[in-house]
């Protein structure tokens, strides 16, 4: 039993960003880095798949069973592994309250040290939901224009409702020249990027493995990445094991701003 729990929702306004993939990485870098026990809880209730990342393509409870109040939601957890669990979503969709889910998920709090809620890809009820039951937020966002603006939106709106965002995560990232930079999204948004992660074909190889990439293949810049997001999340520190980024370290004269953040954020300097 954790009393300093956590509930951090997952979010953005735009499909395609890669958000669920970036929920599913961070949880399976939490508990097999870490040894927290986490719980992810698909709350995309329109068109939910972050069971298929993990393999689970057709669970017989789900979280509609749980806001339907058919089951509690002890009734719908489905266990990867010793310290990763899921609350998948049902597939056939049936209408639901999405504002009862900050009621069910604070019952988890009592048995796992981390929650995370994959959103609403879109500004509507299901997204509001996880803003409210969340005790931080994540943003999920993309180095383009229209991402930007999205980004931008999900920031404003997240103010509105008075839920922390604790960083953004920008996914996807090729280090070309028509990018958006680190300083520029930051500038727009007025939140700190807190995980830069580049763009590698081991995102969608491992969904097709249906093991997230920190599993399927660890030691990759991007699995890398999503160790250092975990992280700070919880405010720990991950040192990069790879003899060649400790030898690259040595000589960098001037470090990332997603590390200077990340160390910042473990300071409370962000907050």
């Amino acid at each position: 039993m954790s009393r300093e729990s956590k509930i951090i929702g997952i979010i953005s306004i735009k499909g395609g960003v890669g958000k669920t993939s970036v929920t599913a990485n961070i949880g399976a870098a939490l508990a097999q880095e870490f040894n927290k026990n986490v719980i992810i809880v698909d709350a995309n209730f329109s068109a939910p798949n972050l069971g298929l990342h993990f393999g689970l393509t057709q669970p017989s409870v789900t979280l509609h069973d749980v806001l339907s109040n058919k089951v509690d939601i002890g009734d719908a957890i489905h266990e990867y592994d010793k310290h990763l669990h899921l609350v998948p979503g049902s597939l056939l969709n049936e209408k639901i309250n999405p504002y009862a889910l900050r009621e069910k998920v604070k019952k988890l709090k009592a048995y796992y040290d981390v929650i995370l809620l994959d959103s609403s890809p879109n500004l509507n009820d299901e997204l509001r939901a996880v803003m409210l039951a969340s005790d931080q937020l994540l943003v999920v966002t993309n180095p383009d224009f229209p991402t930007l603006s999205t980004t931008m939106h999900a920031v404003k709106v997240a103010r509105q409702k008075r839920t922390p965002i604790v960083g953004l995560v920008l996914n996807r990232v090729r280090g070309k020249s028509f990018e958006l930079s680190v300083e520029e999204i930051e500038e727009s948004c007025g939140v700190p990027i807190i995980g830069v992660l580049p763009e590698a074909i081991t995102m969608p190889e491992s969904v097709a493995e249906t093991t997230p990439a920190t599993l399927y293949k660890p030691h990759t810049d991007v699995a890398v990445e999503f160790k250092k997001i975990a992280a700070a999340l919880i405010d720990a520190r991950y040192r990069d094991p790879r003899f060649f980024a400790q030898f690259r370290n040595l000589f960098r004269t001037d470090p990332r701003k997603e590390d200077v953040n990340r160390d910042m954020m473990r300071k409370g300097i962000l907050y």
